[in-house]
């Protein structure tokens, strides 16, 4: 019996971190259509012959770098929230929306994202969105911490 409840928590507790990488998804696709990033002057991509190789590389190493940030997240999310649903704590749940706060930050510090929007190679508001993220993950920490 207790391993079928533990199962069962198991399988709510991925579903659920499943649904916060929808929300992250579904948050910037609003995002995009109130605020339409492609009203920009289109700027192309440049061949990749053209980019020096410092470039590709460092594209390449955030790209990375975000990627695993957001699967760490991911597992992240899902353990705690498995904590939170056996404990019913304040603390986890306030862990988890830096969490989810983190986890939004490597959605929107991806590189291929910004080109997806049409704003590859800017300056502005899309350069500084992840920051948004990691400063309200770090206030929510602050908060957490200080109770």
């Amino acid at each position: 019996m207790e391993k079928r409840k533990e199962n069962n928590l198991t399988l709510k507790a991925f579903c659920g971190a499943v649904l916060a990488i929808l929300i992250s998804v579904g948050f910037l696709l609003a995002a995009n259509a109130a605020m339409p990033f492609r009203q920009f002057e289109p700027r192309d991509i440049p061949p990749r012959e053209a980019l020096p190789d410092v470039f590709q590389n460092v594209f390449l190493l955030h790209t990375v770098l975000s990627l695993a940030m957001l699967i760490l997240s991911f597992y992240l999310f899902f353990i705690y929230l498995k904590d939170y649903l056996q404990l019913k704590s304040g603390f986890t749940f306030g862990l988890l929306l830096a969490i989810f706060s983190f986890m939004l930050f490597a959605v929107t510090a991806n590189p291929f994202l910004h080109v997806f929007f049409g704003v590859y190679g800017r300056d502005g508001i899309f350069q500084s969105v992840p920051y948004l993220f990691a400063t309200i993950s770090l206030g929510i920490l602050v908060w957490v911490s200080s109770k």
